[in-house]
């Protein structure tokens, strides 16, 4: 397979290891199309090649390989956050190793969500056609299960699916999982399915970051025919968030494409803010949600949250609150110290900055954090 290396600094005349930016063709089989299935459609691809910065280094060697990487475990475990490329490097791996084993059927990656494969779980035992769905599963050359975290309250379905792992791990069949996290950090997850998903090798993703994020906006607005100036890079840089998805980053640079449509121009900087106020985060999340949905998570009462009760459980959840207002909304500590039983900006900003400190080496607060992001963010 071919790559190319893209170094950050062409003018240097040095290849420095850690500032390059790597970037490899990706390959997609063809899925068969199921009814009520989102495996009928994956997601398409935004850039038909990964472009992989020091920060996935072991994902861009990962896949670059010739040979199998199962010899490394058996199954392969992604984990990433949402639009990190989990599913387009799963699939890549999954057909090309298909081809090795000289499969070219287009049913010889068989790729299911988790929440599909729960669902058809479901629906085979209503039936009375379990041995059937256990056949498609165990009998598929390589098999793809995306987002495990997504059936954590499918409890019967993660039994099933811990079973079908370990037919195939012992047939020597490759299956590849997907998880937002490592399983062990994923509450709900049964202790049979973690165990099962973890022992092979686990591949760990992020959303690109500089120098990343640079090539990234400048493949996608060349993909366009957009000719932005070094100053419109600059202010997408800036302008969109750190860890944003590539999706993001491309939601922007359409949003400059349809700009310059309608008004018949070429890009600029006047496009461009309007392309990341358009794409920005809603700042509609009320302090309210956020703290009805931390109360609840912690089996907290939201008033309790407000009050100005010192008890250790109340605090934490609180802080753990007031962070997650100060990242998620573009209220002051003021604003966020008055809603919290009007407390003044020093507080609230004492509490944010011990609570990321706990967030470094206490592992269920992290998760926790990780959860309530999540929710916060699709609901």
């Amino acid at each position: 397979m071919s790559s190319i290396a893209l170094t950050t600094e062409p003018d240097s005349g040095r290849h420095d290891a850690d500032s390059e930016v790597v970037a490899f063709p990706l390959e997609r089989p063809r899925l068969k199309v199921r009814r009520r299935s989102a495996a009928a459609s994956a997601s398409p691809m935004i850039l038909p090649y990964f472009l992989a910065g020091p920060e996935n280094r072991l994902a861009a060697f990962i896949g670059r390989q010739e040979a199998s990487l199962f010899e490394f475990g058996n199954p392969l475990l992604f984990i990433g956050p949402t639009g990190c490329g989990k599913t387009a490097l799963a699939l890549h791996v999954a057909i090309r190793y298909a081809n090795q084993l000289g499969y070219t059927e287009s049913n010889s990656v068989v790729h299911l969500p988790a929440i599909d494969f729960a669902r058809q779980y479901a629906d085979a035992v209503a039936a009375d056609v379990l041995p059937s769905l256990r056949e498609q599963i165990e009998s598929a050359p390589v098999l793809v299960i995306d987002d495990l975290q997504t059936m954590t309250t499918k409890s019967s379905a993660q039994d099933e699916l811990s079973l079908r792992i370990d037919a195939r791990v012992e047939s020597r069949r490759p299956t590849i999982l997907t998880c937002r996290r490592l399983p062990t950090e994923v509450r709900g997850l049964r202790p049979s399915l973690v165990s099962r998903s973890i022992p092979g090798l686990t591949i760990p993703l992020s959303c690109p970051v500089s120098p990343t994020r640079s090539f990234v906006f400048r493949e996608l607005a060349m993909q366009m025919n957009l000719d932005l100036d070094a100053s419109m890079f600059g202010m997408l840089d800036e302008g969109i968030d750190k860890n944003s998805a590539v999706r993001n980053m491309y939601a922007v640079i359409k949003r400059i494409d349809l700009w310059c449509r309608m008004k018949d121009q070429k890009p600029t900087c006047e496009a461009v803010a309007e392309a990341i106020q358009a794409v920005s985060p809603s700042q509609d999340l009320s302090l309210a949600k956020i703290t009805n949905t931390v109360a609840r998570h912690f089996r907290l009462k939201a008033r309790d949250l407000r009050s100005g009760s010192r008890k250790q459980h109340l605090v934490r959840a609180r802080s753990l609150a007031m962070l997650l207002a100060r990242r998620m909304t573009a209220l002051s500590m003021n604003d966020i110290g008055e809603y919290f039983g009007g407390r003044d900006h020093t507080t609230v900003l004492h509490s944010i900055r011990k609570t990321e400190t706990l967030l470094q080496d206490d592992a269920d607060l992290r998760q926790a954090a990780d959860e309530l992001g999540e929710k916060l963010v699709s609901s």
